[in-house]
């Protein structure tokens, strides 16, 4: 971990593989296909590639809504969503500093599946997304306790570990 700003090569083939298991973990749980793209507009990006109010200071990651006019024929015109996962390695990696850089893994895995699992909550109900700050407590505890019920069943001792840490957030 020589660059403590941006993840390494090794360490962005983990996001990818922490992003197909995410995605493949919930589909079976929510019972959607990702794949369908009008459904679920979203990708992931990690910091490098961010831009302005994608990076913040206050969390590991976050989920950023575009929204966007379609014009379709007939000259109707629809406002479609894009969410961006985007994950702050910065902040990620200083938090695996101070613990094992083994963590780096499971906790790439939780970071990502809990902000999909927004993703899936925003895309089937756009209104999520807008909540008022004691609402937002409520969801935040909701998406923690659905991020643990999604990756209990790995039953990896790392990812034991960490979901036992984030147990208090919500669970």
């Amino acid at each position: 971990m020589a660059n403590s700003t941006f993840f390494d090569g090794r360490q962005r083939f983990w996001v990818g593989d922490a992003l197909g298991t995410a995605e493949e973990l919930a589909e079976r749980y929510f019972q959607v296909d990702l794949e369908d793209y009008e459904r679920f507009p979203y990708d992931l990006q990690t910091l490098i590639n961010l831009k302005g109010k994608e990076k913040t200071p206050r969390a590991l990651a976050q989920v950023c809504k575009y929204e966007y006019h379609k014009e379709e024929r007939f000259q109707n015109i629809r406002k479609k969503s894009f969410y961006r996962i985007c994950l702050q390695d910065d902040k990620i990696l200083e938090t695996v500093k101070k613990e094992k850089a083994a963590i780096l893994k499971p906790l790439l895995l939780y970071i990502v599946a809990h902000e999909l699992i927004h993703v899936i909550r925003f895309s089937l109900d756009p209104g999520k997304f807008h909540l008022s700050p004691e609402e937002k407590k409520i969801e935040e505890k909701n998406v923690h306790r659905l991020t643990y019920d999604l990756l209990k069943p790995i039953g990896d001792s790392r990812t034991e570990i960490l979901l036992e840490r984030y147990r208090p957030l919500g669970i």
